[in-house]
């Protein structure tokens, strides 16, 4: 079952990223700019983490199409990605999509994800899982699957969403810097 090769695919990067990018997650408060005294910017790990899923998640795949993965990926062919949350129309800009840079019907979305360090605004994580439901429901993007990412410092937590007959199921997964679980 895709769903469960891909679980396996995401704890593995995630396990990865951990192990072999772990000084990302220790970067000081700058003392020196209290204007942005704060972190490594989420971007980055992001960066690394597209790597690793890239990596992990391509052999899943058929060859052809030829898919992708991008970060930042604010694009509908010629239009700006939007989708609707409550009562409005966003616009969206994924952290991560795994897709073919196709539009209309010779698109594929597989893979949405949205993530946020931990210690992020509650506020903030919530609009990232209605951002990634939408997007799994909107006709227009229709990802097959969605992953909400929270970066800690020694774990990873994430919810893994799929299509389930009518509607989106999730699963938790949380891996640790010293074992997945």
């Amino acid at each position: 079952m895709m769903k469960d090769a891909l679980k396996k695919a995401v704890q593995c990067s995630f396990f990865r990223l951990l192990q072999e990018e772990g000084s990302l997650f220790d970067c000081p408060i700058e003392e020196d700019f209290p204007y942005d005294a704060r972190k490594l910017h989420e971007v980055c790990i992001n960066h690394k983490l597209a790597n690793y899923l890239e990596h992990m998640i391509f052999p899943l795949l058929p060859r052809e199409p030829k898919m992708f993965v991008d970060i930042e990926f604010n694009r509908e062919g010629l239009n700006y990605k939007a989708v609707r949350l409550g009562d409005e129309d966003k616009r969206v800009r994924p952290d991560i999509v795994v897709h073919n840079r196709r539009s209309n019907k010779d698109k594929i979305n597989f893979l949405v994800v949205e993530c946020k360090k931990e210690g992020s605004l509650k506020e903030e994580i919530e609009e990232d899982f209605r951002k990634i439901y939408a997007m799994m429901e909107d006709e227009r993007y229709s990802y097959t699957f969605g992953l909400q990412v929270i970066y800690g410092k020694s774990q990873i937590k994430s919810f893994l969403f799929y299509k389930y007959d009518t509607g989106i199921k999730s699963e938790k997964m949380v891996v640790r810097a010293n074992k997945a679980m």
